[in-house]
């Protein structure tokens, strides 16, 4: 009675496990998507033409001129510090970017611990699933009236999917976590390296 009892739990765990691991796949999806279209539409691919620009300014108001009829978040940053009157010199100008940038990364690193989490946690969740799904399987081995080593088979089969599921799902998180903290570190290096270039203008 307890043996089935145990068998029946276990096998509703390892479901479970197995449809939350799907879920968090489909979150890690979306969540990935909605960085993507995040990032491509506020942040420049390349800051090249825009310090070019720059460079060739002789004067603040050519600079904020150039930043005003820039419509991605880099030039909305520097502005907001350009036009601050308390950053009167180079050194508190690039003092508030940087305050800027550390307040921003809030934003720019949505999701990033759920990726982290999932890619660092999945493998683990659908080891247990398997467990219990051998749980299961030889509950159900121990009380069958003939054992069948096939069915024995198939259910140890079955019970494995989980374990494949989790490390299926934890390589895109963690590739996509690695991918994400790489693409803030260099949009939080490009806004510097900007600033610093407007610097000689003062």
């Amino acid at each position: 009675m307890i043996s089935s009892q145990i068998a029946y739990l276990a096998d509703l765990g390892s479901k479970f496990i197995l449809v939350a691991l799907f879920f968090a796949s489909f979150l890690v999806l979306a969540f990935y998507i909605e960085r993507k279209l995040f990032f491509s539409k506020h942040f420049h691919r390349d800051i090249s033409d825009l310090i070019g620009k720059i460079k060739k300014c002789g004067s603040r108001v050519e600079v904020e001129s150039i930043l005003n009829n820039d419509n991605k978040e880099e030039a909305r940053l520097i502005m907001r510090s350009l036009k601050d009157p308390k950053n009167n010199d180079i050194d508190k100008f690039e003092s508030s970017v940087s305050v800027d940038i550390d307040l921003e990364k809030k934003s720019w690193e949505k999701y990033l611990l759920y990726f982290a989490t999932v890619g660092s946690n999945a493998p683990f969740l659908g080891l247990l699933g398997t467990v219990l799904g051998l749980m299961q399987a030889f509950s159900d081995l121990a009380l069958a009236a003939r054992p069948d080593a096939k069915a024995a088979m198939s259910g140890i089969s079955n019970a494995l999917i989980t374990t494949v599921a989790g490390i299926v799902i934890a390589i895109p998180a963690v590739v996509i976590y690695n991918s994400l903290t790489k693409k803030v570190a260099r949009i939080s290096s490009d806004i510097k390296a900007i600033s610093k270039t407007i610097s000689r203008t003062f």
